[in-house]
């Protein structure tokens, strides 16, 4: 296997670790090819997202969930048929041998969204995983700050509800 480069903990160092594949546990190793295959999100990276998951996966966002390989990337494919671009920039990976978090900010640029202007969005992503596949993907994020936030009308009021409940 080839060599996969982790980030150090200290950002501003330039010092980076080396590790060969066989030096990491799988949960690790899948979260390294999940954070490369989602930097961006487009329809051009669907076989590369699909050889991630297993046949019986099961993936919940804010505004869907969907059960099996065939339903997840029908509805990949669906979100990045309108995206202008989009992507990601990870924070944190923890794992445990089997599970793995993700901390996240998603930059995201849709046409009927904040006049297509980016939208920035911060969330985490639990993954589960089994023989080197992922089967369960939850993704957590605040659909407001996402869409309801970016439609014209509609943001302003979102935006007044939230400035009224942090008084």
């Amino acid at each position: 296997m080839g060599i996969i480069t982790l980030e150090s903990k200290n950002s501003m160092s330039a010092a980076t670790e080396l590790k060969t594949a066989q030096d990491l546990t799988s949960a690790e190793y899948l979260a390294e090819r999940v954070k490369d295959a989602y930097k961006t999100f487009s329809g051009e990276q669907l076989a590369q997202l699909q050889s991630l998951y297993s046949s019986d996966i099961h993936f919940e966002d804010p505004a869907h969930a969907v059960q099996g390989k065939t339903a997840l990337i029908e509805y990949f494919t669906r979100m990045s048929k309108n995206l202008n671009n989009c992507e990601f920039r990870f924070h944190s990976t923890i794992t445990n041998g089997t599970d793995i978090f993700l901390s996240w900010t998603m930059f995201l640029k849709h046409p009927r969204l904040n006049s297509g202007d980016p939208i920035r969005v911060e969330g985490a992503s639990y993954l589960r995983t089994r023989n080197g596949k992922i089967y369960y993907h939850r993704d957590y994020f605040d659909m407001g700050a996402m869409v309801y936030e970016n439609i014209p009308l509609l943001g302003r009021l979102v935006r007044n509800l939230k400035q009224r409940l942090g008084r």
